[in-house]
């Protein structure tokens, strides 16, 4: 195993165990020649959980949950090769429903390191106080396209397009 080792049994080909990197828990759950596939859970160095859910080739893929480092929940929804993409769910630092709807990976050229999936197609974002802020089209994490965007206290303010995230026409 790269940078650490794995303990725990084989059935089959597979290993069944934990994979340690500096002596620190980094994940467990299924292994083939050393790399993750199938259900697991992998770790924080701090010892919190990261991530729950599928992987494939050491990755992210299918369905899972993503936590922050505090271990709040993050995200939950669809995977694909280690970053959201997909129909999911983000919360914000306080476990309040922040956008839901599908996602998808940023060009690299755009890319956050903490944060590369962002709203892409159709999507729902939210106040901090649960109203709906705006239901329609995203692109690259921006409101792009047919929408509704409300204010705080639910009321309509704008149906129609939006371009780069403001309100046209």
């Amino acid at each position: 195993c790269r940078d650490g080792y794995i303990i725990g049994y084989y059935q089959g080909n597979r290993l069944i165990g934990q994979r340690y990197v500096n002596n620190s828990l980094a994940s467990t759950g299924v292994f083939v020649n050393t790399i993750q596939v199938g259900p697991g859970k992998e770790y924080y160095p701090n010892g919190l959980l990261k991530y729950e859910g599928n992987f494939v080739n050491g990755l992210a893929s299918g369905q899972g949950k993503l936590y922050e480092e505090n271990g709040k929940l993050k995200y939950i929804g669809s995977f694909a090769n280690g970053y959201a993409s997909g129909q999911g769910r983000i919360f914000d630092a306080s476990g309040r429903l922040k956008c839901e709807g599908n996602f998808a990976r940023l060009p690299t050229n755009q890319e956050n390191s903490k944060d590369p999936s962002v709203p892409t197609g159709h999507c729902k974002e939210y106040y901090d106080n649960g109203q709906l802020k705006y239901e329609g089209e995203f692109l690259s994490g921006v409101w792009h396209g047919e929408g509704r965007s409300y204010d705080r206290s639910g009321r309509l303010v704008h149906k129609g397009k939006f371009r780069n995230g403001k309100a046209v026409g």
